[in-house]
């Protein structure tokens, strides 16, 4: 008898514990889930979320991969893929589908362990299956700033240099010793808050004012102090706070230069020195090709990335009153410069091609390259051939003094100084300058004018004076 009755209550349990679980099932199965596309009416690639309905409420969670918006099937929860998308588009969107493939199965395996399991967190539960396949690991800030790097590089400005972008990168460096120097408390996404980006700056002061008394292997100035916040504020700006990663923008404030411009920038050639590379001797064949660049380039003051359009033949001419002009799209700003094709300019720009021996569409990277091949060195080389010694006195980052002789220190830059502190003197507007120089305002331009003697600040007077008047008048 006891028998029997121990066997109908073990059946009994058995057939209670099949009703709950199928009441389970049934409860289970009311779960939902859908990918969705945050802001979708954005222009940039936007994250894709996993939204789950759990007993009346919505659980939201990220798949950390995106989609550009126009490539989002919201019926199908897939990121196109076609033949119309450039291959870039293609790969990335096929990584984004590969990744919600395997969050659906995960949550498919999620539904299924709830049915066979009794569980009493459901939503932590499923925050373990949907994130099961990532690794347990800190916050790297510097690892952050560097895909918000390769992000702004290839979605926000795609048209930016390499050699811009390798700049970028060599900037980041710093930011990646500030981030090894932290205690691990404070490597949170706090970091690219304005709070975080002001402690940085305190951290770059530090280093620079350890510079100043020899205590770094190299110098450290307030230039590259001010590109380094810089560059942090720019990412958190244009690719944190459009994914909503950052809530609100930063602000950079530079810090000062005390130095005057003559301390610091380009120097101008005197028009005795112009002449001695001119009539240099003792010259390479190569040496002649880039003392004629160099010649070019101070006729026309443009950068070294638009000399090499002139080089090239990259321009249109349009005919003037006195000369015809060159018109020119910059590389830099994009924007058109207008440069009045002078006898001189003609001669040298026919005396390089004939030459041949300067290739036009290498030119632009020999000036950044190392070695004797490069257009600053060949410079260097003529300088000194030409006896240009005078002595060139600078404050380095550091605030000391330098000193060194002109051949040392000339550079295809003070081509374009040179350009715009002769056209100043000869009362060229800075808004005209700005037209001739390809400059995006007068800024630059207007800062030329701290390295103008007081006998040319009296001919610039003399000549908006007495313009007009006759010399017997006055």
């Amino acid at each position: 008898m006891y028998t029997f009755y121990a066997h109908f209550l073990c059946t009994l349990l058995r057939i209670m514990s099949m009703i709950i679980n199928d009441k389970r099932q049934k409860y289970y199965g009311e779960i939902k889930a859908r990918f969705y596309l945050r802001r979708p009416t954005a222009s940039g690639p936007r994250k894709i979320y996993l939204i789950v309905y759990i007993d009346g409420k919505q659980y939201r969670y990220s798949t950390g991969v995106r989609v550009y918006p126009k490539q989002w099937n919201s019926k199908k929860e897939l990121a196109v893929v076609s033949n119309t998308l450039s291959k870039q588009d293609n790969q990335n969107n096929m990584i984004a589908n590969e990744r919600l493939a395997k969050i659906r199965r995960y949550f498919a395996e999620f539904i299924e362990y709830l049915c066979e399991n009794d569980v009493t967190d459901i939503v932590a539960t499923l925050k373990q299956f949907i994130y099961q396949d990532v690794a347990k690991k800190n916050f790297d800030p510097y690892a952050a700033i560097m895909d918000a790097l390769h992000h702004y590089h290839n979605y926000v400005k795609p048209s930016i240099k390499d050699s811009t972008k390798r700049q970028s990168e060599s900037l980041l460096s710093e930011f990646a010793r500030f981030v090894d120097s932290l205690p691990e408390k404070d490597k949170t996404m706090q970091i690219f808050s304005q709070s975080g980006l002001n402690m940085y700056k305190e951290y770059l002061i530090e280093k620079m004012n350890k510079s100043k008394v020899g205590a770094t292997k190299r110098n450290f100035g307030v230039g590259q102090l001010n590109r380094c916040g810089a560059i942090i504020a720019l990412l958190i700006n244009k690719v944190f706070v459009p994914k909503e990663e950052v809530s609100s923008p930063v602000v950079w404030i530079k810090v000062e230069d005390p130095r005057r411009e003559d301390q610091v920038g380009h120097i101008p050639l005197l028009d005795d020195e112009v002449t001695a590379i001119e009539n240099c001797s003792g010259l390479s064949p190569v040496e002649e090709e880039y003392r004629n660049v160099f010649l070019l380039h101070l006729e026309c003051g443009q950068r070294v990335s638009d000399l090499a359009k002139l080089l090239t033949g990259n321009y249109t001419v349009k005919q003037g009153k006195k000369y015809n002009y060159i018109v020119l799209s910059t590389m830099k700003e994009n924007i058109k410069a207008i440069i009045p094709l002078t006898p001189r300019m003609t001669m040298l720009i026919e005396r390089i091609k004939s030459q041949k021996l300067v290739d036009p569409v290498e030119f632009e990277e020999k000036t950044r390259g190392k070695g004797n091949n490069t257009y600053n060195e060949a410079i260097r080389r003529i300088a000194k051939k030409a006896g240009l010694d005078r002595e060139i006195v600078k404050i380095d980052s550091t605030q000391k003094e330098v000193r060194k002789p002109l051949y040392k220190t000339v550079s295809s830059h003070d081509a374009r100084c040179t350009f715009i502190t002769n056209m100043i003197r000869k009362g060229v507007s800075p808004e005209r300058l700005c037209r001739m120089t390809g400059h995006a305002n007068d800024e630059m331009i207007k800062r030329v004018y701290a390295q103008l003697t007081v006998d040319d600040e009296i001919n610039r007077i003399e000549s908006d004076l007495y313009s007009d008047v006759e010399d017997d008048e006055v």
